[in-house]
Parts: structure tokens; C-alpha cells; sequence
């Protein structure tokens, strides 16, 4: 889950380029006026390379008793607006086909006329239950009744039938209690379902029998981020990368935790990492540029959008990124010779 900021003004050069890429900054440049009414949202959802739009997402948001305030469909850029909320703490539940359904905390307030947000989609599936031809060898040594039932679990989920996939997990849990990866793909069935606290459990029972299950410590790396509880996802993904160094989603999602907690060194090499990992994974270099912009390094920053260019030219990003680097170019910043990647 992506974190908001309420504190601390944008400056004068980051202002330039938020309106032209919105993914830099999760609040606004707009003028802040004391006293008044919060009445509107804008909201901007963004994907993963792979999707040629961040459009067509659900979006509904809930007030404080849990009452559907509002609904709307992202446009084709992937901006949503709720209009004339009160002062309140609402819940945003932000779903699209392929993604990971997204949870977020948003607190309006009296302050500020407007308010802005961004969420990241991680794509799914991440997990075992994505590699449709690798078979472990524990689920080799199941009961072939067992295994079937497991077999219909993971196809279920890969067709996102959830509540099917729930039902015959459960039965391999049941009849095979010591099966972590069982417990695992379940706990995948439960996240997708939108059933946190289940699947919470459930990654915690896999972890319970076999502590060195890094996708687990992944899963719930992302599921305390989903929830804004954003010490415990760097915790969790730690622990995962702890395990396995060259998981790809366990820097990734890393980076875009610990640049929520504005830890944004950190999230830097994260982000350096995942390129060293897969250098074709290009939305590095965007949210590789996000950070250096946040630290007042535009240098760098222009040096990452023009890699992602060359590298993707036709890219989600590109248009985006084509127009940040002509602003940049324009006012006489040059990129940095050198930066790592």
C-alpha cells in the first residue's frame, strides 16, 4: 500500500514536473487553504510494465463506518476523482484484473480544498502457484487424492476462482497439516480474496513449519503493505531477501516500501538491485528516478528517465517520461555521467 504524505511542501523544481508526471509525488502542488473543506479527491493508479494502460480500475471508497461512500472506474491514464467527501478516514479499495487488490488508509481533513493520491498495483501471481510447470518435490510425495486436490487449488487460483481455490486448499491443509507450501498457496488464495487476516495466518502456519519459505516472508512483505503497516512489510521482505538475494519482487517491492517510509537511500539500492536481478525489468529506472528527484537530484533522476527511453521507447511510461526530460532538458538540467544501475 502506497503511503500518503501530509507533511512537508513540494518545491519549486519538483512542482515543475509533478503535473507532467504524476507518479513523482503523492501530494500536490496546488495552494493549500486553511480552514476550508476538504470536498475533493484526485486520485492516480499506476501498473506494472506489460499493461499498455493504468486505466479501468475499480475504485471505491468507504467512510469510517465502513459505508460505501463512492464508486468510480479509473479513465484511460488511470486518474480517479471522488467529489464533496466530508472530513473523515476513509478507506480506498482499489481492484484490476491481473493486480492484487489494494487497500488504503486515506485521512481528509479540513486543511486542504484538495487532496491527492497514488496507488501502485503489484502485478500478480508471485508466488509457486505462478510457475504452472514446476512441481516441488513435497507436493510430489503427497497422497495422490491430496495432490489432485492441491492440483485443482493452484488451477482454480490461476483462473481467479477464489472461492473455489479457498475450498480445496483447505482440504489439503486439512488432510496434510505439516504440507507448507499448502499453507502457502492458500494464503495466496486469501490475499487475492481480499481476506487479510486469513491469509496472514495462513503464511505464518507455512512459515511454522518451514522457517526458509522466502515467498511467504514475501507475500506478507506485501500484505502489510497493502495495509499501510509499512515497518512490518520492510521487516518481512528482509527476512525474505534474507533468504533469497536475487528475487526479483522481493527487491522491488522492498524499494517501493521503503520509499513509502522515505528511507530513500534504501529504496534506491532496492531499486539497483532489481535491475542487477533483471536488467529488462525498465520501471526501475522510473522509480529509480522518482527517488533521486525526492532527494534533490535531478541530474540522476533525468539520467534514469532517459535510460528508461532508450530502453523502452514505447513504454507505459514513456510519454510521460518523454515530456518530464524535455522540462528537465529545457531548464538546463543535464544528466548525471555514470549512475549505477
Amino acid at each position: 500500500m502506497e503511503h500518503m504524505e501530509t507533511t512537508g511542501a513540494p518545491s519549486v523544481r519538483e512542482c515543475a514536473f509533478a503535473p507532467i508526471f504524476a507518479a513523482i509525488l503523492l501530494m500536490g502542488c496546488g495552494a493549500r487553504v486553511a480552514g476550508a473543506n476538504v470536498s475533493k479527491l484526485i486520485g492516480q493508479v499506476r501498473v506494472s510494465p506489460g499493461d499498455p494502460e493504468s486505466g479501468g480500475a475499480r475504485v471505491e471508497i468507504y467512510n469510517s463506518h465502513q459505508l460505501l461512500a463512492d464508486r468510480t472506474m479509473t479513465d484511460t491514464n488511470g486518474q480517479f476523482y471522488f467529489m464533496g467527501l466530508r472530513p473523515d478516514e476513509y478507506t480506498l479499495v482499489v481492484s484490476k484484473p491481473g493486480y492484487y487488490t489494494i487497500e488504503m488508509r486515506v485521512k481528509i481533513e479540513f486543511q486542504m480544498p484538495e487532496q491527492y493520491v497514488t496507488v501502485f498495483l503489484t502485478p500478480e501471481p508471485t508466488g509457486p502457484e505462478a510457475k504452472p510447470g514446476k512441481v516441488s518435490a513435497a507436493e510430489l510425495a503427497l497422497p495422490a487424492k491430496t495432490r489432485k486436490e492441491f492440483q485443482k487449488g493452484k488451477e482454480a487460483l490461476r483462473k481467479n476462482e477464489y472461492a473455489a481455490a479457498i475450498v480445496h486448499l483447505k482440504a489439503v491443509a486439512e488432510a496434510e497439516p505439516r504440507f507448507a507450501l499448502g499453507f502457502e498457496v492458500l494464503g495466496v488464495a486469501y490475499l487475492r480474496a481480499r481476506k487479510l487476516p486469513d491469509a496472514e495466518k495462513a503464511f505464518h502456519l507455512a512459515l511454522d513449519i518451514d522457517a526458509k519459505m522466502p515467498d511467504s516472508l514475501f507475500q506478507l512483505g506485501l500484505l502489510h503493505y497493502q495495509r499501510n503497516e509499512l515497518l512490518e512489510s520492510e521487516r518481512y521482505l528482509a527476512r525474505g531477501l534474507d533468504l533469497d538475494s536475487h528475487s526479483l519482487f522481493g527487491h522491488y517491492q522492498q524499494g517501493l516500501t521503503l520509499f513509502a517510509l522515505e528511507k530513500y537511500n534504501d529504496s534506491a539500492r532496492e531499486f539497483q538491485e532489481a535491475l542487477r536481478v533483471d536488467p529488462s525489468f525498465v520501471e526501475a529506472h522510473v522509480r529509480l528516478a522518482n527517488v533521486y528527484l525526492r532527494q534533490q537530484n535531478p541530474s540522476k533522476a533525468l539520467a534514469e528517465f532517459e535510460r528508461y527511453l532508450q530502453e523502452a521507447p514505447k513504454g507505459q511510461f514513456a510519454p510521460r517520461a518523454r515530456e518530464v526530460v524535455r522540462e528537465m532538458r529545457a531548464s538546463g538540467i543535464t544528466p548525471a555521467a555514470g549512475t549505477p544501475n
